[in-house]
């Protein structure tokens, strides 16, 4: 996480000069893989990052010259439950830095795994290399893995992208899809049967689509499509579901067009190929024109760096949002930064390994941090000892729309995400038993954990703290099958049996 310091006071926010704030930060739009002569692993973005923090402070001391921070970056710190997780084994303490970037979202090149032969699909191995890194420790607590497909193999084999969007989320657990006109050849076809055929399977399996735009005319194509697909009533599943991110906000970061695709409820923009007089034009189109949309502005854009192709110029970005040039608040900026991002992704990690057991549902009634602490313990010790696999870390969100006020660090640094309530989707050592443990704070010092194994009840679930509420069946199950206990250590020694 990014520490930043107020430099001055701002009554207006009331933010005192020398407050500290943590920001986390998630990379939306990461390659990793290899193409040609670019070639990225887990260890590349985690030493990136490291350079992105060198260049921030660089280039800061500029800035503060010329009095042009309105926050100065003064520390990066991990968070504390993936670090320790790195800390735990000597092979992956080496890797425990680079935490100016919290959580990337990962998917292939167009690279030399990517061609499909015969009725094969495109991006078979690909994703499966991706799938391979991202849902496993440590780098699963860190790494959100993203499908690629090619809709043109469907004129080598009918559907073929779309059951490989299949196998990507449900087989292997990834959740999203990059998709990439230029590259794939199908920047005319976009509105074609092809490429409605992946997005339609994209939005009734509930993932976001990131689209690589080179320019405003592609990112209407998109719009298009989205709205072919509104207006038909077979769409319909696939429309309550779907998301679009257009990747470099279609390199048009002041056209009024582009913006105005903004107001779509489906359709977000992502920052990365942006630098310099690029960056603010951006942010001030997008908070003029995009006012009264019923929505507040800040909730339609990610922040991305396009790793490898793009090296260290997303330091624009970040700098511009901490200046005095940026009139939005800290939230907006924790939104834009990261909050947008894992909101969009949404539900946490599962694939259909997952059989049908019955949820089970333990709460310890008092002192939640010693207990929460107690689990983690052993939680860290089977996952370095082999007893059990770690797919994936979501922490639990706010609601998108009501993104709280960031407090400083001396009044506990809440930022939005909800540090001690989160899910862990968990393999045991012999890979035949998937289930998700969710940990919850509660008022009154209470914690909850849950033990889910079930595919079609995991995606009920969802990281933003307020949706659990809707879903009546799942609520049910779990009171029903409900577990009190008075003291950490008995909470801990019920839970330890059901972990395999």
């Amino acid at each position: 996480m990014l520490v930043v310091r107020a430099i001055e006071d701002q009554p207006d926010k009331g933010i005192k000069k020398g407050q500290k704030f943590r920001l986390y930060i998630v990379d939306a739009h990461h390659h990793m893989g290899r193409e040609k002569g670019h070639t990225n692993t887990p260890p590349g973005a985690y030493e990136f990052y490291a350079q992105l923090w060198f260049e921030m402070q660089r280039m800061v001391k500029d800035l503060k010259e010329s009095d042009a921070l309105l926050f100065e970056p003064v520390d990066v710190i991990p968070p504390t439950l993936p670090s320790k997780c790195f800390s735990s084994r000597k092979s992956w303490a080496r890797l425990n830095h680079g935490w100016l970037v919290d959580k990337t979202i990962v998917f292939p090149f167009t690279d030399d795994y990517s061609g499909g032969e015969g009725k094969a699909a495109s991006f078979k191995v690909s994703n499966d290399k991706i799938a391979g890194w991202t849902s496993r420790a440590p780098h699963s607590t860190r790494l959100i893995g993203f499908a690629r497909v090619d809709p043109k193999d469907s004129l080598r084999s009918t559907n073929a992208a779309v059951r490989e969007l299949s196998r990507a989320v449900t087989k292997l657990g990834l959740r999203g899809l990059k998709l990439h006109p230029v590259a794939q050849l199908f920047v005319e076809d976009i509105e074609d049967e092809m490429t409605l055929r992946v997005v339609r399977k994209a939005g009734e399996l509930k993932v976001p689509i990131i689209f690589d735009t080179r320019n405003v005319r592609t990112a209407q194509r998109i719009h298009a499509m989205v709205e072919t697909m509104r207006d038909e009533p077979k769409y319909a599943k696939a429309m309550k579901g779907l998301k679009v991110i257009l990747a470099h906000c279609g390199m048009s970061p002041g056209n009024p067009h582009f913006h105005e695709l903004l107001r779509d409820p489906v359709i977000y923009g992502e920052t990365s190929t942006l630098h310099d007089q690029d960056v603010p034009v951006l942010f001030q189109t997008a908070a003029d024109m995009l006012a009264n949309a019923g929505f507040h502005w800040s909730e339609k854009l990610l922040f991305g760096t396009d790793f490898s192709f793009l090296s260290v110029q997303a330091v624009d970005v970040i700098l511009h949002l901490l200046s005095r040039d940026f009139l939005g608040s800290l939230s907006d900026i924790q939104r834009i930064l990261g909050g947008n991002a894992l909101s969009l992704v949404g539900t946490p990690f599962r694939t259909k390994r997952m059989t049908h057991e019955t949820p089970q549902m333990l709460t310890c009634t008092q002192k939640k941090k010693p207990a929460r602490l107690a689990l983690e313990t052993i939680l860290i010790k089977k996952i370095t000892e082999g007893a059990l696999t770690l797919a994936s870390l979501d922490y639990m969100l706010p609601p998108k729309k009501t993104w709280p006020d960031l407090q400083p660090i001396s009044a506990g640094g809440d930022n939005g995400i909800y540090f001690d309530s989160y899910f862990m989707t968990l393999r045991t050592r012999d890979d035949t038993r998937e289930f998700i443990i969710w940990i919850k704070a509660h008022p009154n010092d209470m914690i909850s954990c849950v033990i889910l194994n079930d595919y079609e009840k995991a995606a009920m679930l969802s990281t933003e703290l307020a949706q659990q509420k809707k879903h009546a069946i799942l609520s049910t199950d779990l009171t029903s099958n409900a577990q009190l206990f008075s003291t950490p250590s008995e909470f801990v020694s019920a839970i330890e049996p059901l972990l395999g």
